[in-house]
């Protein structure tokens, strides 16, 4: 990543070893065995020291725009280590009074101790080798999470009505998975039907510009963790900017949050319910009848483990979100975009233009076709899963939960216990915010850490976002001036 830009430039490091030899070789013939601060080839070798750390850190910085592989990055972490220890080690060969030779060796041995202590934390190694990774995976959900939060009114309207369509795509998705439900097969089967219909039907959503609201907190807890490490270096004079800040960003992601669940919500339920009509009126069939009772049951979190399994969707949620940030660093690292629009075999049959419009859109909608594609993958095979390991498995997701309801209402004729409605309406809520709470904390820890922002900082972050809500509570559902 580094070679790229500097690969006609002389290596410090290669430089820094031919000095460090005819130091070697001034201490092994000198009498003293030392050397002196003021040498100028000990002075110069600090030089190209200090010249291979700015070389590492300039690698680690062009991640940003070349990505970053899993090899590369540990690669420049050992190189980054091992200048750490030679750096620590050319203090001890300078010797100004003869006490120094004792103070030096002392020193080392406290270093050698220390480091003997460390060197099996492997908590401090993972958190060390994965750091990187995990910043360019969650750059890419920031850039991307930065649409989901609406400021003005227009685009709050503009992410109902993209919330509206992904609702009216999700409505269809849930007859067509009770349908392959009633087919004959295997549990494998019935997981690659459901799988197909689920990834079909994400991707399609994702490509028509609509939304789907639980896919927003992984990818704005990304964002708004950007906002807030540069707030931390901006308002250093003011410590409380930050946090208000935070708060004031919070709203908007929030108001932006519920009115997605309303769209997808509000327009998957009467979306199911006309299908599910519309079936019944043609050929005189309730497909819905046999599991009528199943499928509310399955939404009320008293009777169920509707709770649970809406947790397991939050963990595909997140996990999507990882997959989607991991493509587009692997896609800069890999330069993808370079590769296809200069193919020679693409460029002599469609032409330069069309090449390049095919590498500009591998490279902005692969990763969310990619994760979207995977999504579905683990939601459609969670329960067959489940059957395998003997374990009750299964998925539950808020628009999918309101498109449920429709059809067990209308597969039980509306005969429904006045307790068993109350539950399911109370369920649906209730998944839509575990989903949303599991995936969002999860991607906020990992974003959290790929910045070095220490988890203290949550509490002040929750008192300035409790301290906005009571002055603008409304700013939390809609566009208000605050």
């Amino acid at each position: 990543v580094s070679q790229s830009r500097y690969g006609d430039l002389e290596s410090p490091f290669l430089a820094f070893e031919n000095e460090f030899e005819v130091i070697h070789h001034q201490i092994r013939q000198g009498e003293y065995h030392a050397v002196s601060a003021v040498d100028l080839n000990y002075k110069q070798l600090l030089i190209l020291h200090k010249q291979c750390e700015e070389y590492v850190d300039k690698a680690f910085q062009n991640s940003a725009k070349f990505g970053i592989s899993l090899k590369v990055n540990q690669s420049l972490l050992r190189i980054r280590q091992q200048l750490q220890r030679v750096k620590a080690l050319l203090t001890y060969l300078v010797v100004e009074k003869p006490i120094d030779r004792k103070n030096n060796s002392i020193l080392l041995a406290l270093r050698l101790i220390r480091f003997n202590c460390q060197k099996n934390n492997v908590r401090q190694l993972f958190n060390e080798s994965t750091q990187l990774i995990a910043y360019e995976i969650t750059q890419h959900t920031a850039r991307t999470g930065e649409h989901y939060i609406t400021e003005t009114r227009s685009a709050y309207f503009s992410m109902l009505k993209a919330a509206l369509g992904g609702g009216f795509i999700v409505g269809f998705l849930c007859i067509f998975k009770l349908l392959f439900s009633k087919t004959e097969g295997s549990a494998f089967a019935h997981a690659v039907l459901y799988s197909l219909n689920y990834a079909f039907g994400f991707i399609l959503i994702y490509l028509t510009g609509c939304t789907l609201a639980t896919k927003q907190p992984a990818m704005t807890a990304a964002t708004i963790v950007k906002s807030l490490e540069e707030g931390m270096r901006k308002s250093s004079a003011k410590e409380d900017n930050k946090h208000r800040s935070f708060a004031r960003l919070f709203a908007r992601l929030f108001r932006s949050q519920f009115i997605a669940f309303f769209g997808n919500v509000i327009m998957a339920f009467p979306v199911a319910f006309v299908l599910i009509w519309g079936i019944d009126q043609l050929w005189e069939v309730n497909i819905a009848s046999e599991k009528a009772y199943t499928l509310l049951t399955d939404l009320s979190p008293i009777d169920s483990l509707a709770i649970v399994h809406a947790a397991i969707a939050g963990l595909f949620l997140f996990l999507s979100g990882i997959i989607s940030g991991t493509i587009s660093n692997a896609n800069k690292h890999n330069r993808v975009y370079f590769r296809i629009k200069e193919h020679p075999v693409l460029k002599q049959t469609l032409g330069v233009a069309k090449t390049e419009r095919i590498a500009s859109w591998f490279t902005h909608y692969w990763p969310g076709v990619a994760s979207n594609g995977w999504f579905g993958v683990f939601l459609g095979s969670t329960a067959s899963l489940g059957i395998f390991f003997g374990l009750p498995l299964d998925i539950r997701h808020i628009t999918f939960s309101a498109g449920n309801f429709a059809m067990g209402l209308y597969g039980a004729d509306f005969h429904v216990a006045v307790p068993m409605l109350f539950w399911a309406i109370i369920g649906i809520g209730v998944i839509g915010f575990i989903n949303f709470i599991v995936s969002f904390s999860l991607s906020l820890g990992l974003a959290l850490r790929s910045r070095n922002i220490p988890f203290s900082e949550l509490g002040l972050l929750f008192r300035a976002t409790w301290k906005y809500f009571k002055k603008h509570p409304l700013a939390f559902f809609i566009p208000v001036n605050d």
